[in-house]
């Protein structure tokens, strides 16, 4: 008997959280196609009539039973409240958290798009925005990887927060924003630092699994960026036939995920593998040069001095990012990517492979505007 209660109750948890997963999660949005989102609804055949107003209590779908589908179809905008009643008109209450309809990017890569999420890591490009750094628009978010640690972590692992306080996250939005106009925008974090495209690829590998968790619960996205992949590549060395292997099963990844509910696939953008460089030596030391150097780099008067002097990058290392690239160039033309920003002009701050601040900017900015070129939402 205590077994049978035991299932019982296991089965109703399911149950729960079954539905639970149907509820638009707070701070979710919902990519819009030709300005129109499809939202999934709980329970939706039961003969329940489905609400969507605004924050003012304005409806912007008004009662109705959900589509044929399981979903109800908003506009473009939000935040929104979606309310549940019963076919006679009883037992109305609010359903899920607030949520919006606009544009949603999946962002995968290395230490270089994972650091767009974070605050609290200089060595690797991780930096808060400053004062002079433009706020996030009103209506956006983040989603990440939760693994059920924070509050408001999904039966799917990952979990929607505000934009905080990242430098990268903030000014790709913020970009966005001035093209785009008062559109709901967010990123989903699919990035993994030091995560070679075989981990990417591998849906086992730590780095495979976000991918595709962070991928599905986006999903449908407006766009995927690869951001700057190909550093940890090039430095491990990694034939250019197997890089371009790989990047085609991550491709494929994120396009399945993109499509799971019938939908096109979104579009891939590709941002090449940027510059790389020897690491930068103070008296010698790399060490005493991150310590006592400017993150932007050697001031150029210890240029001068010879007491700074930025190392020359390995030959091995040269020929092998070269090579690199020139397999993302052939994966472009065979997997129909889309240019994703001119990273190759974003020089790399101390260790000769991440980013200083304004470098972060910059890589946004450009990220941004290869967005805007291809979505251009109205």
């Amino acid at each position: 008997m205590r077994r049978f209660t035991g299932a019982v109750a296991a089965l109703a948890l399911l149950a729960s959280a079954a539905a639970r997963a149907a509820e638009p999660p707070e701070g979710r949005v919902y990519a819009s196609r030709a300005g129109i989102a499809r939202v999934p609804v709980p329970d939706a055949g039961t003969g329940a009539h489905w609400r969507v107003q605004d924050e003012a209590g304005r409806p912007v779908r008004d009662w109705a039973p959900a589509d044929a589908d399981g979903a109800v179809r908003v506009p473009r905008g939000g935040w929104f409240r979606l309310l549940r009643r019963d076919a006679a008109g009883g037992g109305e209450r609010a359903v899920g958290g607030r949520f919006a309809a606009g544009v949603i990017v999946v962002v995968t890569g290395q230490s270089q798009a994972d650091s767009l999420f974070r605050a609290d890591a200089p060595s690797v490009g991780a930096f808060p925005a400053g004062p002079a750094d433009p706020p996030a628009p009103p209506v956006a978010s983040l989603l990440g990887e939760c693994g059920g640690a924070a509050p408001l972590c999904g039966a799917d692992g990952a979990a929607w927060s505000a934009p905080g306080d990242a430098l990268g996250a903030r000014v790709l939005l913020a970009e966005l924003a001035r093209r785009f106009g008062p559109v709901p925008l967010a990123l989903a974090n699919g990035a993994w630092g030091g995560a070679g495209v075989a981990e990417l690829a591998d849906p086992d590998a730590p780095a495979g699994r976000r991918l595709r968790r962070v991928a599905a619960s986006a999903g449908p996205a407006s766009a995927v960026l690869v951001l700057a992949h190909g550093t940890t590549d090039a430095l491990r060395g990694t034939p250019p036939d197997r890089y371009q292997e790989g990047l085609a099963r991550v491709v494929v990844a994120l396009r399945t995920a993109g499509a799971e509910d019938g939908s096109a696939p979104p579009p891939v953008l590709l941002a090449p593998l940027p510059p790389l460089a020897g690491p930068t030596r103070l008296l010698g030391s790399g060490r005493l040069a991150a310590w006592l150097l400017p993150v932007e780099g050697a001031p150029a008067w210890t240029l001068r001095a010879g007491i700074a002097w930025r190392e020359p990058l390995p030959e091995p290392t040269r020929n092998a990012a070269e090579a690199i690239r020139a397999a993302q160039e052939r994966a472009a033309d065979a997997l129909g990517l889309l240019p994703g920003g001119d990273t190759a002009r974003v020089a790399p701050g101390l260790d000769g492979v991440h980013w200083a601040p304004e470098a972060v900017r910059d890589a946004a900015r450009r990220a941004a505007a290869a967005l805007a070129g291809v979505l251009q939402p109205p």
